[in-house]
């Protein structure tokens, strides 16, 4: 009878032992968080600023900015990903001849619905990452400034006639990753509706290229 007992306390012990165990694996693993599909990351830097198209003629690229944040969302295991910006820009151009400079800039929100790349990685912490989406911007400010033999005017893009501040467009480019936190991202931007509404025979389109740096949260 003593055995028995002695018996059964054993295995009594082993099992609060067991059930414990068992018990502080099943917290661990419900409590170990798993890995975001999510990715938020900001983006700063400069623009190349430009309008190009039909009869528009030999207008000057001009220093701009674009800056704000963006998401990835992961789809599948293989890096592909769709994600989408809110960003802050510029556009315009300048023109130069003899005496006289013009510049135009506007300053715009832009936003882009959808972009789809694919991360690739092609070395120890190095990620490729192309990427190709479409992108609506929308002026919120901005002049036009004339100087000619040291006397100067500007004018508010909303004063300008046939003006549209409205742009949509595509965006093409291709970044690349260290250690899946720290982007340089090389894009191209092009628009799609005129800039200034000259008439059929005119076009001029937005043509922006961004240089900029990221950081991934």
């Amino acid at each position: 009878m003593k055995r028995f007992l002695s018996f059964a306390c054993a295995a009594l012990c082993c099992m609060i032992m067991n059930a414990q165990l068992v018990t502080s694996r099943s917290v661990a693993s419900v409590s170990t968080p798993k890995e975001s599909k999510t990715t938020w990351m900001f983006k700063v830097g400069m623009a190349t600023n430009n309008f190009v198209g039909e009869n528009w003629g030999d207008s000057d690229t001009k220093i701009g900015y674009n800056f704000g944040f963006e998401f990835n969302r992961t789809m599948g295991k293989k890096g592909a990903y769709w994600g989408m910006d809110f960003l802050f820009g510029s556009r315009g151009y300048k023109y130069s001849e003899g005496e006289y400079d013009f510049k135009h800039k506007a300053h715009n929100f832009q936003w882009s619905p959808f972009t789809f790349g694919w991360k690739v990685d092609v070395a120890n912490k190095i990620t490729i990452d192309p990427h190709l989406g479409v992108f609506l911007a929308i002026d919120y400010a901005g002049k036009q400034v004339a100087e000619y033999d040291g006397e100067e005017g500007d004018i508010s893009i909303w004063d300008v006639e046939d003006y549209i501040p409205v742009d949509l467009g595509m965006k093409i480019g291709v970044g690349v990753w260290f250690n899946k936190k720290f982007n340089l991202d090389l894009t191209y931007q092009r628009g799609f509706v005129n800039a200034f509404d000259f008439g059929e025979d005119y076009s001029s389109k937005t043509n922006n290229f961004l240089i900029r740096l990221g950081y991934a949260f």
